[in-house]
């Protein structure tokens, strides 16, 4: 029982459930999360006999584990609906534009992960996220406290109500962003994950040429693996943007909910940058409306959206919370350094395919080039950052408090704490954001932007100094 408590232990991330497959996260594991998934329905939403839907992605493990939480969910009296290989976006708008019919949503994926990894991400009805402040913890707990409770010996086959949502979803997307659309030329990099089958959908509706790379579903991710921000990564699609002349190039992450975007010089636009830009859009449409970043995110963000009449507001770094914090605040746009972007009509959700179309409207409706769009914002201020290891993440965040001495030549204007442990504090011709890292659990992660690189780099180099002496 103690293995099976470590497994437990080892796959509850502050997000969702994600791990190596197949130990720790195996198919007795997921069951078992199936079945504490269901208690916490009935328990928490009161919710006795709902129907939750199941989506996976292209990853080894992938079948073998929503068979085994479906087996789970059924056998607490829940009824599993099988959406089949999906994106995480279409696991949020099965969840969002159907909440009469599903209770929650579980996608199985590990999103960026390696192809060692998988995981199980939990929705309620409505799109709503579920992290380690919002039920995830409960459901570890229950868990825990089941532990006799063992599963079968072997789980059979998924066998679930089958339902298709592709058309649906596709049509969702068109209706937020309608275009119209200029014919453009596009490499697009799938990364042999599941915008290889999502993205033709969505393509076949615009005017556009797709020059398409590594676009066949392959769970060992062969090309570059699942996440496209790793060094090296992006190096097939900027060759291909530069060779056949593209305007913009895409490259997706494994569940197809995070996209890095290129010009037509094959130069990645930061998160940052399509924050800003994405804004723009939206607020021409909607003015004086929140429009969220996360804390990393630049200082140009804050600016654009004042300048385009929108409420600037910064939040957690995290899909969950920038989810919750829109909802909130009835935000119509979020998007993180990252490269997630969040939509008020997709269910405060983020949605790569989305940010993909409103990327076609931005240049179809300019009729100017990413690159000079792109610059006035990437050069006003310049960034940079680490990530620190600690022996733990309590001595990680135990770290943090060094920080409260100040610089002898600065004196913050204006300090950001968030009940996270993020701390940002913004000076006269700079800024730092400090913060522990959702998905590696001993990291802080620091990010400096200021007006000069020379500046953001010597401050770097102070900050570190106080954290690790």
């Amino acid at each position: 029982m103690s293995n099976v408590l470590d497994a437990v232990d080892a796959v509850f991330q502050t997000y969702d459930i994600r791990g190596k497959y197949p130990e720790p996260l195996s198919p007795p594991i997921a069951y078992r999360a199936g079945r504490a998934i269901a208690a916490y329905l009935r328990e928490a939403m009161r919710v006795d006999t709902g129907h939750v839907a199941i989506g996976r992605d292209i990853r080894h493990g992938s079948l073998e584990l929503a068979a085994a939480v479906a087996h789970g969910l059924q056998d607490s009296g829940i009824t599993p609906v099988d959406l089949g290989l999906i994106s995480s976006d279409m696991l949020y708008f099965a969840t969002g534009e159907y909440r009469a019919d599903f209770d929650g949503g579980i996608m199985i994926t590990a999103s960026h992960n390696p192809p060692s990894y998988n995981g199980l991400k939990f929705v309620l009805s409505g799109a709503r996220s579920v992290d380690e402040n919002t039920g995830l913890k409960i459901i570890h707990d229950i868990m825990v406290a089941r532990l006799a409770d063992d599963p079968p010996a072997a789980i059979a086959p998924l066998r679930a109500v089958r339902r298709d949502v592709a058309e649906a979803y596709v049509t969702k997307l068109f209706a937020i962003a309608p275009g119209p659309y200029k014919k453009l030329k596009v490499a697009v990099d799938a990364g042999n994950g599941m915008a290889a089958s999502i993205f033709p959908l969505v393509a076949r509706r615009l005017p556009c040429e797709v020059i398409p790379l590594h676009d066949e579903l392959d769970p060992d991710f062969p090309a570059r693996g699942p996440d496209p921000t790793e060094k090296g990564a992006m190096a097939a699609l900027q060759a291909a943007v530069r060779e056949h002349e593209a305007d913009l190039g895409l490259a997706f992450d494994g569940d197809a909910d995070r996209a890095v975007i290129v010009d037509e010089t094959g130069a990645v636009v930061g998160g940052s940058v399509l924050t800003a830009l994405f804004a723009r859009v939206f607020l021409a449409r909607c003015p004086y409306q929140p429009v969220l970043f996360d804390l990393t995110c630049s200082l140009a963000v804050r600016e654009t959206v004042a300048e385009a009449g929108g409420t600037p507001i910064a939040a957690p770094v995290g899909h969950s919370r920038i989810k919750e914090r829109l909802h909130k605040c009835k935000g119509l746009f979020g998007g993180e350094e990252s490269g997630h972007y969040y939509f008020r009509d997709f269910y405060c959700c983020d949605s790569a395919m989305l940010a993909a179309l409103v990327a076609f409207q931005l240049l179809s409706a300019t009729g100017q080039r990413l690159s000079d769009l792109a610059r006035p914002l990437a050069t006003r201020y310049h960034r940079t950052g680490i990530k620190l290891h600690f022996a733990s993440r309590e001595d990680a965040i135990a770290h943090i408090p060094r920080l409260d001495v100040p610089f002898p030549d600065a004196s913050a204007r204006d300090v950001t704490r968030l009940p996270t442990s993020d701390v940002r504090k913004d000076y006269d011709d700079w800024w730092f954001c400090v913060r522990p890292s959702g998905t590696e659990r001993e990291v802080l992660r620091i990010t400096v932007e200021a007006r000069d690189q020379a500046t953001a780099e010597r401050r770097l180099a102070e900050l570190k100094a106080v954290l690790t002496a």
